[in-house]
């Protein structure tokens, strides 16, 4: 039984995904402002959200110049609850890492049609069923989030910015639920993403279906970033997210040409607190030159 294991991040995370402000359907013309809403109706979900993408500081000093791209997962979260924005304008400008566009989506408890959030999320980004779900999900859309990624949020950010878009430069990452579609969809498209950040991914989803399937795959991004606490969670949730992380480190570690940095950080919970204090390190093993931190 994992009482309280995800139900509880869930909610949280649901009170920040209903807290955007509006969005728009081209660019911000302003040119002075940095976070531009792009509006996505999905075919795919059948909704519509908020694209949110973050610009390096000379991106619209340098007309010529293309960028590297990094997706998170919970758009609203990421900036609001992690300080995506302020966090990675103090690493450019320590020169910890190199300029990167940043581009938060919005979950499905987000979205305009959305009436119950913390239900929407969970089904746009389980792949396989949790049985802490309540009202419970037996077949949730998660699958097609690599579809969404692919074929309508990238081609739209990509037509709007000058991306790299080769994997080497292209990133994803996400916390929880957002970490289990990231791994999802990192797995089913090998080759495509370069860096990906995991932060207290709920392995256990769909009888741990996630680390059955990467026991099978043999080309991991070149770096992998995995972050957990030890007090994620009631009961015995703590270890078993502990343990599945490390099974999860197990087989990245036998895969020639992935660098992976794995932290623990003990007395951390399952929360945006935990994430954004991780971040700067995350983000610097990750994007640039920094070890992984012990």
């Amino acid at each position: 039984m994992r009482t309280g294991r995800t139900r509880c991040t869930l909610v949280w995370l649901a009170v920040l995904s209903v807290s955007a402000t509006g969005a728009f359907s081209r660019p911000n013309p302003n040119p002075a402002t940095r976070m531009n809403l792009l509006t996505l109706r999905s075919e795919v979900f059948h909704n519509t959200r908020t694209i949110r993408v973050w610009l390096p500081i000379g991106y619209r000093d340098s007309p010529s110049r293309r960028y590297p791209v990094f997706y998170f997962t919970d758009g609203i979260a990421t900036f609001h609850g992690r300080e995506l924005d302020r966090i990675s304008d103090e690493l450019m400008k320590t020169g910890k890492i190199k300029p990167w566009i940043f581009v938060g989506i919005d979950n499905g408890g987000s979205t305009t049609e959305s009436t119950n959030p913390m239900w929407d999320r969970a089904n746009e980004y389980l792949p396989y069923p949790d049985d802490d779900v309540n009202p419970p999900l037996p077949s949730p859309q998660g699958r097609l989030f690599p579809e969404f990624l692919e074929n309508e949020v990238r081609p739209l950010v990509e037509s709007n910015y000058r991306t790299l878009n080769d994997p080497d430069h292209v990133g994803l990452g996400g916390a929880s639920y957002g970490a289990v579609i990231a791994l999802f969809t990192a797995i089913e498209h090998p080759g495509t993403y370069g860096r990906l950040l995991l932060e207290s991914p709920s392995l256990y989803i769909g009888n741990r279906a996630l680390l059955h399937q990467a026991s099978s795959l043999h080309n991991w991004p070149k770096r992998v970033y995995i972050g957990v606490g030890t007090k994620e969670g009631q009961g015995n949730a703590p270890h078993e997210m502990l343990a599945d992380a490390q099974e999860l480190v197990a087989t990245l570690k036998k895969t020639t040409g992935t660098l992976t940095c794995f932290v623990v950080v003990p007395g951390a919970e399952h929360g945006e607190d935990a994430w954004r204090a991780r971040l700067p390190n995350a983000l610097t093993f990750l994007l640039g030159s920094g070890p992984c931190p012990d």
